[in-house]
């Protein structure tokens, strides 16, 4: 008898979470300074490219409501990874990995690029880089930022600075604190526009690795078994031009 009340309660807990799932929301954790990607707008609400398609895609076609909360970028991984949101949307870094699923399909695809002030010594020869393993060569020093994973896993052997955010590094590369800066080029040719001293920095003409941005839910989160689904209803809306008018509205071309 103890043996199958206890198995009725399993049963009657799973039943639960599935129901609380189903009419919950998924709570998303971005950053909230990386334009035009993710950022508070002057009402302080979170507007950009990945709010605006996780919007369409999981509002609109799923059905499922979605709260946006910004945060700096290294609290919002932590609150992914301690199970206290449901999901973030960025790069599926191996340690990230380690707490989160990642969906298949990709929500922004970036090309990474190196950014160099027009006055640096190293320009001309910046320009005839091709990847990191011709840049490590000439030894520039690299300017990342906190909670940069992408860069954690790539810059290994660098000689890296680091800002306490993206803006703050930003405005380092500007300020010549370093020589060049590497990141998907959807942002830093947004934040340039839109920065004193951007007009300063050009941008190299190799093309990286693609910074590929994806949802990534937390394996604590009730939400997990929405990516499946996500992913085929990303892959519709990919093929639609909605999927293109939100970049052009915010000026960027794919």
């Amino acid at each position: 008898n103890s043996r199958r009340r206890l198995d009725q309660a399993g049963a009657l807990g799973f039943f639960t979470r599935g129901v609380g799932a189903a009419g919950a929301p998924i709570r998303m954790a971005n950053i909230e300074t990386n334009s035009p990607l993710s950022n508070r707008s002057g009402n302080g609400a979170l507007r950009g490219i990945l709010v605006d398609i996780l919007d369409a895609v999981i509002s609109k076609q799923m059905g499922v409501p979605i709260q946006h909360t910004g945060y700096p970028w290294v609290r919002a991984q932590r609150l992914a990874k301690a199970g206290e949101v449901d999901g973030i949307c960025t790069i599926a870094t191996s340690a990230r990995l380690e707490y989160a699923a990642a969906s298949s399909e990709v929500v922004v695809a970036a090309p990474r690029r190196i950014f160099v002030r027009a006055d640096n010594p190293m320009l001309e020869a910046l320009q005839h880089v091709r990847d990191l393993a011709e840049l490590k060569q000439l030894n520039p020093v690299v300017v990342s930022y906190i909670g940069n994973g992408c860069g954690t896993e790539n810059l290994g052997g660098f000689n890296v600075v680091s800002g306490n955010d993206y803006e703050s590094g930003l405005k380092m590369l500007i300020a010549k604190r370093g020589d060049v800066m590497i990141d998907n080029s959807l942002t830093m040719q947004f934040s340039l526009a839109n920065t004193d001293g951007g007009d300063q920095v050009r941008m190299m003409p190799a093309r990286l690795e693609s910074s590929n941005f994806q949802l990534l839910i937390s394996k604590a989160s009730a939400q997990l078994e929405l990516l499946p689904r996500f992913d085929k209803e990303l892959a519709l809306y990919k093929m639609t031009p909605a999927y293109a008018d939100i970049f052009k509205k915010y000026g960027v071309k794919i």
